[in-house]
């Protein structure tokens, strides 16, 4: 029997992150690889910028590491498209060491990066993505003793910003379905540097619903494992970046409400230190 190889894809940016989970039962559960910060965000100009990143191994076996830089951008449904390298691409002006490494169970590394642009930068954002992929283990004698290997990849953003920065973001509309038990926000992106709608969601029955004044000391309350009369559930909005030029939809999925009965869904949070606050009523 040929050995199974699962691959889990896990591209962190704010959250935002996009992911590929293994779907195999004897997979270890995702999060076993960490990095920090999971995005990285500098200004340049004429003199260089450093930055680390530490890697954690969480895993109980020993992981061999490869470290890859790209130039990048999103496409239409908001998933990492790798471009080719220019002269303004980021990934032209890191330098990152180590670039292949082996971490022991338990254990963290260090990656170092050095940011020198050898032009003028032109002005606004400037992006690359650090991939750290685990490189697969030489081939086992017995496949039965190991039927599965995963392997993982993970992505981190990194977003350099030169002068003159102009952040110029719209929020068109914000819709919830009732259905689908999602919200969906429709950004327009005038700027020349990324923007994100950054906050929370929170679900509440109708009749307990603190008004929107309270909703963000409420949802902190919870945090701090603080009962909260009528909460039946809180998270972060889906934080996809919505890039320089471009108008997207981004979705956040709802957790499931299996009590019958009516509800209020509030987003509260901002978009470029604008204050977004919104509710719905929802029906269940």
């Amino acid at each position: 029997m040929k050995k199974l190889q699962t691959l889990l894809l896990a591209i962190t940016f704010l959250l935002a992150s996009f992911s590929l989970t293994a779907n195999a039962a004897d997979a270890p559960p995702p999060g076993q690889i960490g990095v920090a910060p999971s995005m990285l965000e500098v200004n340049v100009g004429s003199k260089p910028v450093s930055e680390s990143l530490r890697l954690f191994n969480l895993k109980n076996t020993t992981t061999k590491v490869k470290v890859e830089v790209y130039n990048w951008t999103l496409d239409e449904n908001n998933e990492v498209k790798l471009l080719p390298p220019d002269e303004q691409s980021l990934d032209q002006w890191m330098l990152v060491n180590p670039l292949s490494f082996t971490l022991e169970p338990g254990k963290s590394q260090v990656v170092r990066l050095s940011i020198r642009p050898p032009v003028k930068p032109a002005p606004g954002e400037h992006r690359a993505i650090i991939y750290f992929t685990e490189e697969p283990v030489a081939a086992i004698e017995s496949e039965e003793a190991k039927p599965v290997e995963v392997l993982f990849k993970l992505g981190v953003g990194v977003y350099a910003y030169a002068d003159d920065v102009q952040r110029a973001s719209s929020i068109q509309t914000i819709g919830l379905d009732n259905k689908l038990l999602t919200l969906t926000t429709s950004i327009a992106n005038k700027g020349n540097v990324h923007t994100r709608l950054k906050g929370n969601y929170s679900i509440w029955k109708k009749e307990s619903f603190p008004g929107m004044a309270n909703v963000e000391k409420s949802i902190k309350e919870a945090e701090n494992n603080k009962s909260v009369k009528g909460l039946v559930a809180a998270g972060k909005l889906n934080q996809t970046p919505v890039l320089p030029g471009n108008v997207r939809s981004i979705t956040t999925r709802l957790p499931a409400i299996e009590e019958k009965g009516n509800y209020i869904v509030a987003i509260s949070g901002t978009l470029d230190d604008e204050n977004v606050e919104k509710f719905f009523t929802l029906s269940r």
